[in-house]
């Protein structure tokens, strides 16, 4: 059986899968998130924010189809699909005191990151709308872009707006109906048109804006806040606003106050949710209280609070790297040396989280200049610290009251012995408690970190 990537795709078969189990344990920040958008009686902008990888695109998908669940006069859903989301959410609709009916909304995702080298957002804002909303257009033949978005606007609001769309071609396609105060009335006029038929209102799910060029994702804020003013339009934005205000300051200067400018932007600021790492971690197979190589990988990752875009990548390589060798004492032959499994159980998920979040401390870690993580990592982590202490002391020092070293002095010889060649008491080797290091010892576990050795498993 070959290797196969952990991660969760947010593809509707997965969202539908993890709505159905409640694998991730948000379905009811997903209900709130949906009341929220359906409480809304005016223009609405809500940023959602979290942090790269925590499952923010995962989660607005969910709350599209949500909302096109509970849509009777509108949506692209199956009525299987539609009762599988009913069923999900089953617990919320049958509470007494709640009211559950939601007004008719039309759902937009729109990928911010993806659509970035076009000449002008609402181009392509006002074309992932029309596309949306619209299930069996097929698009055929070489009409240029232009054409395929008046047909389809044809489509769906009966009206020809090829004139609109006509007006946003060019290098600056809006300024000329700036000038003429026109675009902001084309767009409300449009907007009006879809909804008369659609739903009450257009709810727009902004993703990935923070990945955006700083001009494009300048251009798609300001464009959004001057352009669509319809009071029946809610934007979620779903964004890390730490990275976005860096963007911002990219393109203004570091000087620019983009806390205060983004708040120009948003009406809601509202955090996702903590996920219940137990069922993830459940659901990509990691054990962590299993076994003691495990247990570093999890101390590693609470460490750099990793997210579970990166949990994910981050366990797939630990696995590969060295989980068999740790688990296995059989493979050890006599000529490795004493405690060589524990310390591929300590220090190569140590090694392989580093290099992940951080080449520069990485290499610095791995040539002696900077034993940081190692100190840091075990000393952060109770448990951790107490079981490596045991190997890194003899049972004599141990039981020696009158013995004042401590384990980050005992952990910075550990790491000179491994690290730095000159530390060690002669050429060959160095005795740390109950360990034993050589020369090879730097290379073995270099190897492994490598995931290119005979340590890997492919398995």
């Amino acid at each position: 059986m070959g290797l196969k990537s952990l991660e969760l795709e947010p593809t509707k078969e997965n969202i539908l899968e993890t709505l159905k189990n409640n694998i991730l344990d948000r379905n009811k920040d997903v209900w709130y998130l949906a009341r929220l958008c359906d409480a809304q009686e005016g223009k609405c902008s809500i940023a959602l924010d979290a942090k790269w990888g925590s499952g923010k695109t995962f989660f607005v998908k969910q709350t599209k189809l949500l909302i096109e669940a509970m849509n009777s006069s509108f949506n692209t859903l199956s009525d299987e699909d539609q009762a599988l989301i009913k069923g999900a959410f089953s617990p919320y609709l049958h509470r007494k005191k709640e009211t559950t009916e939601f007004l008719p909304q039309v759902c937009v995702y729109y990928d911010a990151w993806s659509n970035d080298n076009d000449n002008d957002p609402i181009l392509s804002l006002i074309f992932e709308i029309v596309r949306s909303s619209t299930v069996d257009y097929d698009f055929k033949g070489d009409t240029s872009c232009i054409d395929i978005l008046s047909n389809l606007a044809d489509v769906v609001t009966g009206k020809n707006v090829k004139v609109f769309f006509q007006s946003l071609k060019g290098p600056d396609p809006l300024m000329e109906l700036k000038e003429q105060k026109e675009i902001h009335i084309m767009v409300e006029d449009f907007l009006n048109n879809l909804l008369l038929d659609r739903g009450k209102r257009l709810v727009i799910f902004i993703d990935e804006l923070d990945r955006c060029k700083p001009s494009y994702a300048v251009q798609l804020l300001e464009r959004i806040k001057h352009y669509f003013t319809n009071d029946r339009i809610t934007f979620v934005f779903s964004v890390n606003i730490e990275e976005l205000q860096h963007t911002i300051r990219r393109y203004y200067g570091e000087g620019f106050d983009a806390c205060r400018y983004l708040n120009r932007f948003f009406d809601y600021h509202i955090s996702l949710p903590p996920t219940d790492m137990t069922r993830y971690y459940q659901e990509i197979g990691f054990q962590y209280s299993s076994y003691f190589y495990e247990y570093t990988c999890k101390a590693v990752m609470d460490y750099y609070l990793l997210g579970m875009r990166d949990i994910e990548k981050y366990y797939r390589m630990a696995k590969i790297a060295a989980s068999n060798p740790a688990h296995n004492e059989q493979i050890w032959d006599s000529s490795d040396e004493d405690g060589l499994q524990l310390l591929f159980c300590v220090i190569v998920p140590i090694m392989i989280g580093v290099q992940m979040v951080d080449i520069h401390l990485y290499n610095d870690f791995v040539n002696g200049k900077n034993p940081a993580p190692l100190i840091e990592i075990i000393e952060a982590n109770k448990h951790l610290s107490e079981n490596f202490k045991h190997s890194l002391f003899t049972q004599a020092e141990l039981e020696d009251n009158r013995n004042i070293t401590t384990l980050d002095n005992r952990l910075h010889l550990l790491y000179e012995a491994i690290f730095m060649e000159s530390a060690r008491s002669d050429s060959n080797h160095a005795i740390i408690g109950k360990l034993s290091i050589t020369r090879q010892t730097k290379d073995k576990l270099m190897r492994a970190t490598s995931m290119l050795s005979q340590y890997a498993s492919y398995e």
